[in-house]
Parts: structure tokens; C-alpha cells; sequence
């Protein structure tokens, strides 16, 4: 505070020094140069001595960001708008962004030139976006004369906060099975319910397709039952995603919300769990819980510090469970529990996320009641009807 107030008083005495200077020159040097130096600079001098003190007025400040939605990777438009209510000239104007990352707030600036003008907007862009959440708090309004003599500053308050979510890729999907190579045994990931034997009716729950709302039962007493459907060779499956390791891990999270939302979308049975520093467990996730599950992943970080052995035995979430996991590295925890825990769950895909060349380097790695899918981002739109094609 007290900085500025020095920073503001040198200023302002400043401008008084150059006019006594110029007009102390003109005095004693006389002639037409010295005075007609004197006389161009005083309207700038004067100018800039008002603008130290003249009220200023910056109204209805509005950011608006596109597309509403972000996904990482994405470009996001911002388009900043605001009404000058001052009732002086002013000369030039930067507006810039604050409380963002240096590489955004080098992009997020722009200087006016602004005379009696009211109304004004810009817009600015925000390539290749990190998966997390961007805080906007505040815009800093930064006003000058001509010369940079005096300088005023003003903070306005608007925050905003975006969230950057997974990209998603959108999934061929297909009912999945799985003939693992070693142990004879047959994994049957099958998600979707089969909706031609109704074997009773329940009440109506969020997320319910309207399609199997019961309207016989509905008739007679106007309450909302969903048809129960028979479930053919299907069981529920758990996606765990791998947050102990860093390497490839913002691909890892890509897909395991990609595959996420394809099950969903689909009614299939499905839980979701992160192994990492912050641990999350979602069971039986519905169409209404999906954006509380994407909006955990957009803010979830790897940490090469966690034995994701311990993780996934904890509570026995991951027994008796046909599971769906996904990493950016085949560690040694993992192989640890593959080889001591695999044989107790119903079947285990693992997708290690993958170069090209990383694949065919790779040596095949077989565990019993486990199957190792290297896969890289090309991959992911086939991941249920090639990738894992029997």
C-alpha cells in the first residue's frame, strides 16, 4: 500500500519538476525554441498531472469462456467485455489477466486506446490446455498518459473457475471377451443387460432409460417403476486407474475416462477406482454420478511414491472383481500383483500405455488370469472391438 503511495507522490512531483525545469529554460534561455518547448509540453504535463487525481469508472466487466466445456488439448476462446463510465480522456489502457500461470497471462493482455470510448471487448486464446482446473480471480486495468508519467492502476474481482477435463475419445463399443493365455481360463466382460426377458418391476431410479418405465403399472396408480431385466453372462466390472506411476499417465487417464463413459452411456454395470496418493472409489456408477467420476479425474495426480500392490488389496475392493486396469508402466509392484493376487479376482485386462516402438520392443509378459494389452493413443477408439478381439 505504502509503495504505491510513494509510487503515485514521486510521480505527481515529477511532473511538477519538468514544468518548473521547462519553464525555468524558457526564462533564462529565452527564445522561440525554449518557449516553444515550454508550451508543447505543458497540455501533456497538465494532462498527466489530472490524471493522477480524476476518478475512474470501469463498469460491467464480464468474461465469457468457450467452448463451455474443456477437455484437454482443447483451445479456449476468452472474451473479456467492460464499459469505461469515466467522464475524462483517458489515453491508453492495458487490461490484463492476473492470478494465472506466466505462459497464460503473456497471452492474456491487451492495450486500448480509449478517448471517450465506452464500450469495449477483446478476446484471447488458451491453446493446448492441461487436464485440471484454470482460477481466474481478477482483471488489473492499467491506465497511462502519452509518456508513461503517471500510471494508475485498478484491480477488479471476477473470479471464474474452469475445469479441463479428460479427452475424451469416443469407443466403438462391443461386448468384450477375453481368452487368456495361460490358465485355460475364459473372462467374460460382458456390460449390457439383456432387455428382451422382463423378470419383475422396481421402482424408478435417476438414470433409468425412459424406455423401461413400467407404463402398465403407471396406469393404475400414476408412480414410476422401471422394468427389471434378466442379465445375461454379465457381471460388474471395476476400472482402476494407476495413479503410482507418472510416465504416461495423462494418456492412462484419457482412456480410463474414455472406456468410463462408454460403459455408462451403455447401462452397464460398472465401478471406477484410483490407486494413488488421493485415493477414490466410485461403485455402481449411474449416468447422474458420471460428472462427479470426470471431474475427479481432471484433478487427479500421479505420484511415484505409493505400492499399488497394498492399494489394491486394501479393503478387498479388487477381489472376486473382473477387472479393468490402466497404466502408463508395468511396475513392479503391479507384476508383484499380478503374480500373488491375479488367480482371485474373475479376470484381469491390463492396458500399459505405449509407443509404437515401446510395443514392438516390448516382451510379452503372460500371468496367470492376467492379460497385458500394450496399446498406444491410435488404438483407442478399437479398444473394445479389435484391441481386445479374442
Amino acid at each position: 500500500m505504502w509503495k504505491g503511495i510513494l509510487n503515485k507522490f514521486g510521480r505527481f512531483i515529477v511532473n511538477l519538476l519538468l514544468i518548473a525545469a521547462t519553464f525555468s529554460y524558457a526564462m533564462f534561455q529565452g527564445g522561440f525554441v525554449s518557449w516553444f518547448l515550454f508550451y508543447t509540453l505543458i497540455p501533456f504535463l497538465l494532462y498527466s498531472i489530472l490524471l493522477s487525481f480524476v476518478p475512474l469508472h470501469i463498469e460491467e466487466v464480464s468474461r465469457e469462456i468457450q467452448p463451455a466445456k474443456l477437455a484437454r488439448g482443447d483451445k479456449a476462446s476468452v472474451m473479456i467485455r467492460f464499459k469505461n463510465k469515466t467522464g475524462f480522456p483517458l489515453a491508453f489502457l492495458t487490461v490484463g489477466e492476473i492470478g494465472l500461470n506466466d505462459e497464460i497471462v503473456g497471452k492474456s493482455t491487451n492495450l486500448f486506446f480509449v478517448g471517450f470510448k465506452r464500450n469495449f471487448s477483446w478476446t484471447y486464446e488458451i491453446p493446448e490446455l492441461e487436464r485440471g482446473v484454470i482460477e481466474f480471480s481478477a482483471l488489473q486495468f492499467t491506465f497511462t498518459d502519452f509518456f508513461g508519467w503517471t500510471v494508475r492502476h485498478k484491480f477488479i474481482p471476477l473470479q471464474q473457475t474452469v475445469i479441463v477435463y479428460p479427452k475424451i475419445t469416443k469407443i466403438k463399443y462391443g461386448k468384450v471377451e477375453r481368452q487368456f493365455d495361460q490358465g485355460g481360463m475364459l473372462a467374460p466382460f460382458h456390460f449390457v443387460k439383456d432387455t428382451s426377458l422382463v423378470t419383475s418391476v422396481r421402482d424408478y431410479q435417476a438414470g433409468d432409460r425412459f424406455s423401461w418405465i413400467h407404463w402398465k403399472s403407471f396406469a393404475k396408480d400414476e408412480t414410476l417403476r422401471t422394468k427389471d431385466f434378466e442379465v445375461r453372462q454379465s457381471q460388474e466390472v471395476l476400472l482402476v486407474l494407476d495413479a503410482t506411476v507418472n510416465r504416461h499417465f495423462e494418456d492412462a487417464v484419457d482412456l480410463a475416462a474414455s472406456v468410463l463413459q462408454t460403459i455408462v452411456e451403455n447401462n452397464g454395470d460398472v465401478s471406477f477406482y484410483i490407486a494413488g496418493e488421493e485415493q477414490a472409489f466410485y461403485p455402481q456408477i449411474k449416468r447422474g454420478q458420471l460428472e462427479k467420476v470426470m471431474q475427479q479425474l481432471s484433478m487427479v495426480q500421479a505420484q511415484d511414491s505409493k505400492n499399488i500392490e497394498l492399494l489394491l488389496m486394501k479393503e478387498g475392493k479388487t477381489l472376486d472383481s473382473s477387472i479393468l486396469l490402466f497404466t502408463g508402466e508395468l511396475s513392479d509392484s503391479l507384476r508383484s500383483f499380478f503374480k500373488n493376487h491375479g488367480n482371485k479376482t474373475k479376470g484381469i485386462i491390463c492396458f500399459v500405455l505405449s509407443s509404437e516402438q515401446e510395443i514392438r520392443e516390448r516382451m510379452k509378459e503372460n500371468y496367470y488370469n492376467v492379460k497385458v494389452v500394450p496399446i498406444t493413443k491410435a488404438m483407442f477408439p478399437d479398444v473394445f472391438t479389435e484391441v481386445l478381439r479374442p
